[in-house]
Order: C-alpha cells, then structure tokens, then sequence
C-alpha cells in the first residue's frame, strides 16, 4: 500500500490540493492521511475544519511516497511554529524520501527548511515576500505553471489541474490529459456526453 501524507496548518487552502487528492481517492493501493504539528482539526482558508488524522511524532515522513502541502492564507502562520520546518527538514537527507508536492505559497515553508536551497521551484508568492524574507531563494524561481525539480514539485493556485496531474505522474499513477479540462464553449454538449454509467 502507498501512502500520501496531507501536511495540514492554520489556514490551508483545500482547493489547490483537491484535485490530487480526489485522484488519488480512486487509487485502490493508496491511503490518504492528514498530518499536522497537533492531532486536531485545522480550520482552512474556506472556513473547513480538517482534522489531521495523525501528529507529526506519529507520521513516518521517509516512509511516505508523497508528501503534498496546500497553499497558506498567512504563510506567517505555520512559520511561527517550529514543528512544522522541523517535521519537513527531515527531508533534507540523500536516502530515500517521498515525492514532494507544494503548492502556492507552501514552497516558503521549505525554503525555511532548506530544500529550496539547490532546487528550481515555483509559487503564488508575492514579489513582496522574497524582499521580505530573504531565507527564500528567488535566484532559484522559475516563473512556469508548474515546477519539478530534485523530487519537488511545485505550482501556483491557478494551475491547481495541472498540478495534480504532473503529482500523479510522478507516483506512477496513469491520468489522462484530459482531467478536469475547462468546458468547452465553442459548442453545446450533447445529452449522450452527459449520460454517464458505471465502470466497475
């Protein structure tokens, strides 16, 4: 069984992660389990309470084949509590490690980890936020939808389907190019592309 382990925080933001995380709810030989510095319900950027399903002393990180971070309302958060950079600078080894996928503005928590020292990522982060915290290495942003570097894969909230498409790639899980596309608007859809049945 593979396991992804959901980093939760203060003001994480569901959306960016839930098209990965829907993916990976219809994968038979993967568990899903939310992880955060306590065993409590975190309340999201929506208003959701989640609650993190193990803390971090009882997660095995370097067990994990992916490890993904939603994106922060208030990066200053999750910073102000040592035990989440502590919980990820466990990542900072030359052994076996999950993949890692951050997304938004989560790729300040490992820049203050130091995993972002030798690897090209990307983000929704302010301009304003590099100026201000310099432990960020800006000389390694690349501005791209999505980033993969040294097992890291990064995006801004927009691309959120490109995201968890390139994720599942990276664990090995087949998804088609058409996951989640807009709607098409050049003409209407028909009743027959709109009558689904079950394939199981």
């Amino acid at each position: 069984m593979k396991q992804a382990l959901v980093m939760l925080y203060p003001g994480f933001c569901n959306f960016e992660i839930a098209a990965l995380t829907e993916i990976l709810a219809f994968e038979a030989d993967w568990t899903v389990t939310t992880v955060g510095a306590e065993r409590q319900a975190y309340r999201g950027e929506d208003g959701l309470a989640v609650l993190a399903q193990q803390d971090f002393t009882q997660a095995d990180l370097l067990a994990a084949d992916l490890l993904i971070l939603p994106g922060i309302d208030d990066y200053h958060v999750p910073l102000s509590d040592p035990r989440n950079v502590a919980f990820l600078a466990q990542l900072n080894t030359a052994g076996k490690r999950p993949v890692i996928a951050a997304m938004s503005s989560s790729p300040i928590l490992l820049a203050q980890a130091g995993l972002l020292a030798a690897t090209k990522f990307t983000g929704g982060i302010f301009e304003e936020t590099y100026e201000k915290n310099p432990f960020i290495p800006k000389q390694n942003l690349v501005r791209q939808p999505v980033v993969t570097d040294n097992g890291i894969i990064s995006s801004s909230f927009q691309f959120f389907r490109e995201f968890a498409i390139t994720a599942a790639r990276a664990c090995g899980i087949k998804v088609g190019d058409r996951f989640l596309e807009p709607a098409r608007t050049d003409r209407p859809y028909t009743a027959e592309e709109l009558t689904y049945h079950f394939e199981g």
